[in-house]
């Protein structure tokens, strides 16, 4: 008997060790819309994806946004991985080319990181969990943008860490340094 039970309190142990492995944590379903800008300066005209939300979760980030929207060929990037998540060093939208009678989509960067020029992509945010917050009287001020009537704080996140929201701004563009 003591047996029997030793037997079923170790499947029931099993069973929920399982579901706890199996249920994970998903996320709230997002609806909704939000857009990812891209921009070579604040003068220039930028590339705007509406993006809606349907099928998302709030466990999602932008990197998993920028994924589909490139598997669905209506943004194209380059980066790397590393500890801190996926760095970009490219980004764009794909364009048609023909060549020979073919005509097919092309990856064209608007971006482009360039450490000859000095320049980096820059990630700028209206997601209040992700802006870099400082206070008044700190060495470091956070760097903003403007558009479209919002000012845009950087963000202090990569795109693999950054929220997404209802109404949320990604303006990616340049870092000029050195």
């Amino acid at each position: 008997m003591k047996k029997k039970r030793i037997v079923l309190l170790f499947v029931a142990l099993m069973v929920s060790m399982l579901c706890f492995t199996a249920c994970g944590d998903k996320g709230d379903a997002l609806s909704g819309s939000m857009r990812i800008v891209i921009a070579t300066d604040a003068q220039s005209e930028a590339k705007v994806i509406e993006v809606s939300l349907d099928g998302y979760t709030s466990s999602d980030s932008v990197m998993d946004v920028l994924d589909k929207l490139a598997d669905e060929k209506k943004l194209c990037y380059k980066g790397s991985k590393g500890v801190y998540g996926i760095y970009l060093t490219a980004l764009g939208v794909p364009v048609e080319s023909t060549y020979g009678g073919e005509t097919s989509l092309v990856d064209s960067y608007i971006l482009e990181e360039s450490l000859a020029a000095h320049k980096s992509l820059y990630t700028y945010t209206n997601v209040e969990a992700d802006k870099l917050e400082t206070k008044p009287d700190a060495a470091y001020q956070a760097m903003t943008v403007e558009y479209d009537g919002q000012t845009l704080t950087e963000s202090m996140n990569g795109v693999s860490k950054m929220q997404i929201r209802d109404g949320a701004v990604i303006y990616f563009t340049y870092l000029i340094w050195g």
